[in-house]
């Protein structure tokens, strides 16, 4: 019994080994390949459970998704005889999993292939167009021409070429420096000339306002005499008037305020008995009428 049960038990693993190895998952970002004995015989797009001969046929899993062909920095010469340091890089995407599998069986090898490609495309644009252009402006016509000549060969391995992409063209290292020098003396003396602008409006601003403050303070200056000019003859006008109806107030009011600016609270004042100090305040009739003691 135990040597039954033993026999049965192996068969199960047995079964459920099998069975594993008959099914595979492809998942929703690959493309899968199933060969036998090397060669191709089924491709499998949908994602899902799969099966496949086992310990027969082995499966092969291809990206979906679209792959990045980085070309490291070339020099590469301009149609004046010029040099630029162009990094590049492509998107492509597999469109024929068989092919792609017959032409290259693997994706590093696909991407040695087409950055070769691309960069032999792009050393030839690059020779047929002026450095300055590729600078300034032809980047995008570029990108498009070398993506139209290097798509269809590159087609060839299953790809299809989606996208071209000048991350930078710089000048070799050997003359940016002196480039950059140049642009720099450029900048500084544009710098330096709207800065000399700049002060020479600043002035002629400054010297307008000067001269506008200086004409308004004066026409002030001319108001406030004319109008203290007019106050001080108006006030002599009423102190006239006040003086012609009671010049003896008058002169009585004066005298109180000379003797009130002369002498304070610690001022002792001795009058002898015939000083006539009172008599010239307050009059010689107002105390003569007084009665002696």
């Amino acid at each position: 019994m135990k040597r039954s049960y033993t026999a049965i038990l192996i068969i199960i693993l047995i079964i459920f080994f099998v069975g594993i190895q008959s099914m595979f998952i492809v998942d929703e970002t690959n493309t899968a390949i199933v060969t036998r004995f090397g060669e191709p015989i089924k491709t499998s797009t949908n994602p899902g459970l799969n099966f496949k001969l086992p310990f027969v046929d082995q499966v092969r899993k291809f990206e979906k998704r679209l792959l990045i062909f980085d070309a490291p920095p070339d020099s590469l010469l301009t149609s004046d005889k010029k040099r630029l340091v162009i990094d590049i890089y492509a998107r492509g995407k597999i469109v024929d999993p068989l092919l792609f599998f017959k032409t290259t069986r693997n994706e590093s090898l696909a991407a040695s292939r087409a950055i070769d490609i691309i960069s032999s495309e792009l050393r030839r644009e690059i020779a047929s167009d002026l450095q300055v252009e590729i600078i300034k402006t032809n980047r995008e016509q570029i990108m498009n021409k070398v993506k139209q000549q290097a798509g269809p060969k590159i087609r060839e391995f299953g790809i299809e070429l989606v996208d071209v992409r000048i991350k930078r063209a710089d000048f070799p290292e050997e003359i940016a420096e002196s480039i950059y020098g140049r642009m720099q003396a450029e900048r500084k003396r544009k710098a330096d000339k709207e800065r000399a602008e700049a002060a020479e409006v600043d002035l002629t601003v400054r010297s307008e306002v000067d001269k506008d403050a200086s004409i308004i303070k004066a026409k002030a200056d001319k108001e406030a005499k004319i109008i203290v000019g007019n106050a001080e003859a108006t006030a002599i006008k009423i102190l006239s008037e006040a003086h012609g109806r009671d010049p003896e107030f008058y002169r009585f009011l004066r005298q109180l305020e000379t003797y009130e600016n002369s002498f304070n609270a610690n001022t002792t004042i001795i009058i002898p008995k015939d000083s006539n100090i009172l008599d010239s305040l307050f009059g010689a009739n107002k105390f003569s009428s007084m009665p002696s003691k």
